[in-house]
């Protein structure tokens, strides 16, 4: 694609923004070389600044003309509620799925895959209860995307992941689980954001052919690593399981917010280490301290005597060990092993030369 049309595609999607927009032609050197040419005019914004990011020429007026668009009106309060981000690969049925719970044509829907090229925010209130639900442009492999277009719009649907509580993924019950759907699902995981499974268009499998619970368990374990998040199975066209749906949405984000103590946090994982110990060249693992430092997702900090000795298998089974005490549904837990201090420490030296 030409370089003009691809700047006429990103003018488009800034006009519809509805914010204030200028152009900076770079690499003009010096005074007399010549300004910017008309296709910089025919994007339709004004105005057309001249800059040389190499020799800092124009910078100042840029930032100046920066300065003088930046609204002076106190922002509006940011939404109250849930915010939600609906994911999924294209056309699994994200858009519909967000216009059956507000009943109505809120999001473009159409049967060709990639219709929503962008991040739609749209508030809601749902049985009471208030929610900002993020729909996004269907994501696909980053080997699969080509155009300009289509590779703002996965970037956007990442941005969507970053702003959201909780990350509905969507999946095609008529299709079943698919590369895609494993690689959109490790992009909410690696963001560290609370998620529900959306098994939608269920009204499209034939009665008797496969149960709930064999989907689920098809979910598991192509997706171990969601193995936490609950599983709900929605029709856009039937509204059926949109009230468990954000029944589990309400309960995963509760649970990603959730605090513990450090008193019960530390019982919790001696017993766990008591239950099944573990220990590098005869020193026993031995857990000093332990205190959560964050939430969504939720974080825990442990002084530990053997730090770097801790197998990711045993560091999954302290974190199952947490679920089973303290709940944290749909949200992925993260543990940061710190080295014990003073009395206790165990022999650090050694210790780290095992690493």
């Amino acid at each position: 694609m030409h370089a003009t049309a691809k700047l006429a595609q990103i003018a488009t999607i800034l006009r519809k923004s509805g914010r204030p927009v200028l152009v900076a032609v770079n690499k003009v050197d010096s005074a007399g070389q010549d300004g910017p040419s008309g296709d910089a005019y025919r994007l339709g914004f004004s105005p057309v600044l001249t800059v040389s990011a190499e020799h800092g020429r124009g910078v100042a007026e840029l930032l100046e003309a920066c300065r003088e668009r930046v609204p002076t009106v106190a922002p509006e309060p940011a939404t109250e509620g849930t915010r939600v981000a609906i994911i999924g690969r294209p056309n699994v049925g994200k858009s519909s799925l967000i216009n059956a719970v507000l009943g109505h044509e809120r999001v473009l829907v159409h049967d060709q895959p990639g219709t929503t090229r962008d991040a739609v925010d749209t508030p809601l209130t749902f049985r009471g209860r208030s929610y900002l639900l993020i729909d996004t442009a269907g994501i696909r492999r980053k080997g699969k995307v080509t155009e300009p277009l289509e590779k703002l719009a996965v970037v956007m649907a990442l941005k969507s992941l970053e702003r959201c509580e909780v990350a509905v993924l969507v999946i095609d019950a008529s299709e079943g689980i698919t590369a895609q759907d494993a690689h959109i699902a490790g992009y909410a995981n690696d963001a560290g954001r609370a998620a529900v499974v959306a098994v939608n268009k269920w009204d499209l499998v034939p009665p008797g052919m496969v149960t709930k619970g064999d989907v689920t368990t098809q979910i598991y374990e192509r997706l171990p690593f969601l193995e936490h998040a609950p599983v709900c199975f929605t029709s856009a066209i039937t509204g059926l399981g949109l009230r468990d749906l954000f029944d589990e949405v309400d309960r995963v984000a509760a649970d990603a917010r959730k605090r513990v103590q450090p008193g019960e946090l530390l019982a919790t994982l001696r017993q766990a280490v008591e239950r099944r110990p573990m220990s590098a060249r005869g020193v026993p693992l031995r857990v000093q301290s332990a205190q959560q430092v964050a939430v969504s997702p939720p974080t825990f900090a442990l002084r530990v005597n053997l730090p770097d000795q801790i197998h990711f298998s045993y560091e999954r089974y302290l974190i199952n060990s947490l679920r089973h005490a303290h709940g944290f549904a749909g949200s992925p837990i993260r543990l940061l092993f710190r080295k014990s201090v003073g009395r206790g420490a165990g022999r650090p030296g050694r210790a780290r030369r095992r690493a």
